[in-house]
């Protein structure tokens, strides 16, 4: 439908969440691709409401869980959140990107408590950037695929190819 390349930029709105990660060859490329959309009025500090997409392809993530590479689960949130992004950044890579392509970010948490922001925060904010936070949502939910599981994550990024 969209073809290799979009003919019109793709806006990209959400509610968002909020340091650093290693930079790649291309990064300037998609930093001139992704635009962080901040209406004036309130604001969450280090996120972006929206993201305006402009060239490169889209990569839709499904939903990314926290197995390691033995099919084990960590425990407790902030490792099975930590296993789930590095989880994330396997899949970007393949595709021939990182995190600094994601243009949206969405956290499942199973019995989500506001207390437990904090901690997703402090794992989220090793992957993405604090110039140019990905729109995000953190949604609550009562249960996920598997009892072991805590915290599932999906996204949409851009690849330069």
């Amino acid at each position: 439908m969209f073809g290799d390349r979009f003919a019109m930029p793709l806006l990209v709105g959400a509610i968002a969440l909020g340091t650093g990660w290693p930079a790649s060859a291309d990064q300037a490329a998609r930093n001139a691709m992704l635009h962080p959309i901040n209406p004036p009025g309130p604001a969450i500090p280090g996120i972006s409401q929206g993201m305006l997409i402009e060239g490169g392809q889209l990569l839709v993530l499904s939903g990314h869980v926290p197995f390691d590479a033995q099919g084990r689960v960590p425990e407790g949130l902030p490792a099975q959140l930590e296993q789930v992004l590095r989880n994330l950044d396997a899949t970007l890579r393949a595709a021939g990107s990182d995190f600094h392509s994601v243009a949206r970010l969405t956290i499942y948490v199973r019995d989500y408590a506001p207390a437990q922001l904090a901690e997703i925060r402090r794992v989220r904010d090793r992957w993405v950037s604090a110039e140019r936070p990905p729109a995000s949502a953190l949604i609550g939910v009562a249960s996920l695929f598997h009892p072991d599981v805590l915290v599932e994550v999906d996204a949409l990024a851009i690849v330069t190819r």
